[in-house]
């Protein structure tokens, strides 16, 4: 790895500041490719009070504008979906935000000399990607994490049809999980060979076991967003169950989200004021102490495309559980690093909350194992250092 291959990231999501949540595992990514000599140079979209330019640690990070600041809404916020399908007008501003985002990737291909192209989920940077190719014979790759895959799938597979020519083009497609890739198989095929299951980089100097913080007994935390996916209301009724068994135990809620409203009157009319609490986000390092603090983590997602809270619970030592749904299945294995529950199922959810809570054995049992687990595999290092390969043999073809 002599040359440092100058490579552009197309990504509609990336910290657009310190301590910013959006797109933070590609942040840590591209700045751990610079000891690899790849120099990523990442084309994202503007966010009002963003710079359009910023060298952050080495990583050069240009932000394209396609409105005004008021205007400015379709990236960082998880609706653009929402917003392009709800009216005609949040159509015309895609088609603006697309326009935008290819023309200055193609001209920032001319102007940075680059040498491969990386894009970051399925739509929409491989809307672009496949504008680029028709133009640049440049290798591409792509990275699918989790949103983009559901896409793909909608309306029998037209979205991944009208990019079927692009994806089959792609010198290496990789997915956080093996239940995304899966998805993707069971469209293609063909694409077998060209697949690989890379999961997000974790930043294990945020994300320890901290001897500095005391575990509370009997609290439950789960980092999440309020949303139909998540299943917030199914935790809000297993934990209903949990206090008949556990009186002591208490849940806290991270996040925010379009449903937060119901799940607030669910938390009321359930009586478990006091018992479950609901926080706002917060940064990494406060999650660190979050996560070192609970007793338990706890994902119930259905069909998450990976489940980040319980991979950096783990590094921080702390006991998990999910359900058997989605990417989740990757991070924990039942009874090894963790417990899973029947999605959906509240009483299964109930049983698997109550007997960690009741078994401080088995917690630190399983918690050690899937802090060994998850250090040897999400460390950022040897993932980056896998992306590099791949970034390298494809400027190598």
């Amino acid at each position: 790895m002599s040359k440092t291959i100058q490579l552009l990231v197309l990504t509609h999501n990336y910290p657009r500041h310190h301590g910013d949540h959006a797109g933070v595992f590609l942040g840590l990514l591209c700045r751990r490719l610079l000891d690899h000599s790849v120099q990523p140079i990442v084309l994202a979209p503007h966010d009002p009070g963003a710079p359009e330019y910023e060298e952050n640690s080495g990583v050069r990070v240009h932000r394209f504008r396609y409105g005004t600041d008021q205007q400015e809404n379709l990236a960082y916020h998880g609706n653009m979906q929402a917003i392009v399908t709800s009216s005609l007008r949040g159509m015309l501003r895609f088609r603006t935000f697309h326009k935008q985002f290819r023309r200055t990737a193609a001209s920032m291909i001319e102007t940075e000399k680059i040498d491969v192209i990386a894009g970051h989920w399925l739509v929409p940077a491989a809307m672009v990607m496949k504008s680029l190719a028709e133009r640049y014979p440049l290798p591409m790759i792509l990275s699918s994490h989790g949103t983009d895959i559901r896409l793909a799938n909608k309306f029998g597979g037209l979205p991944y049809r009208y990019l079927r020519s692009t994806c089959r083009g792609l010198t290496r497609w990789t997915f956080v999980s093996s239940y995304l890739q899966d998805q993707i198989l069971q469209l293609d095929p063909k694409l077998k060979d060209r697949l690989e299951v890379l999961p997000l980089p974790h930043d294990e100097s945020v994300f320890y076991p901290d001897d500095s913080v005391e575990k509370r007994d009997g609290l439950t935390v789960a980092v999440t967003r309020f949303t139909q996916q998540k299943r917030v209301s199914y935790l809000i009724d297993a934990f209903a169950q949990v206090t008949h068994e556990v009186p002591e135990a208490r849940l806290e809620l991270y996040g925010g989200g379009p449903l937060q409203g119901e799940i607030e009157r669910q938390i009321q009319s359930l009586d478990l004021t006091g018992k479950v609490i609901i926080h706002a986000p917060v940064s990494q390092a406060e999650l660190r102490t979050i996560y070192n603090r609970a007793s338990i983590v706890v994902l119930n997602s259905y069909r998450e495309g990976f489940g980040m809270a319980l991979s950096e619970a783990m590094l921080c030592g702390t006991a998990v559980v999910g359900v058997a749904s989605g990417g989740i299945t990757d991070i924990i294995a039942h009874e090894q690093r963790g417990l899973l529950a029947a999605p959906d199922s509240v009483g299964s959810l109930a049983a698997a909350i109550t007997r960690l809570l009741q078994d401080s054995s088995l917690r630190g049992r399983l918690a050690a194992a899937g802090n060994e687990y998850a250090q040897a595999t999400y460390a950022s290092g040897p993932l980056a250092a896998r992306y590099a390969q791949i970034v390298h043999d494809a400027a190598s073809r």
